[in-house]
């Protein structure tokens, strides 16, 4: 289902975005504790969790925070594109702040504010930019 009474441009989508990426934050979070709770390696756990987290980020990035009409052939391998860069600007901003002597949850805190203003931008810029692929469906 989709949302095309939201469909808006701008800073206006950041609410549903923020709300979607919530979700699949939580999702992170969730399989990173429970993850850590058996015994994996912190960094591993949180690599493990944003894995976790991207399918339903997705969802809610493509249906409801931009509200898009590209199709998923076209928008989820820009998505995937973003993914990677997110994950890896998660990976590195983490393992950076615990080597900076931060805990796991502080780590993880600042980090995903930082890759979360990352990711709406390449997603706002690229993955769900429909203008300049009008005639690629």
């Amino acid at each position: 289902m989709r949302f095309p009474l939201l469909r808006s441009t701008g800073w206006s989508r950041l609410p549903r975005f923020l709300l979607a990426g919530g979700v699949a934050t939580v999702l992170h979070w969730l399989t990173m504790l429970v993850s850590i709770g058996w015994g994996l390696n912190a960094v591993i756990a949180s690599a493990t969790g944003a894995t976790v987290g991207l399918l339903a980020n997705y969802l809610g990035q493509h249906r409801y925070a931009f509200c898009s009409e590209l199709p998923h052939t076209v928008a989820f391998p820009r998505y995937l594109t973003g993914a990677a860069l997110g994950w890896s600007l998660n990976l590195a901003g983490f393992s950076l702040l615990l080597m900076a002597g931060l805990s796991v949850a502080p780590s993880q805190l600042i980090t995903t504010g930082l890759v979360a203003f990352a990711n709406y931008l390449f997603a706002q810029r690229f993955v769900f930019h429909e203008e300049q692929t009008i005639n690629v469906q």
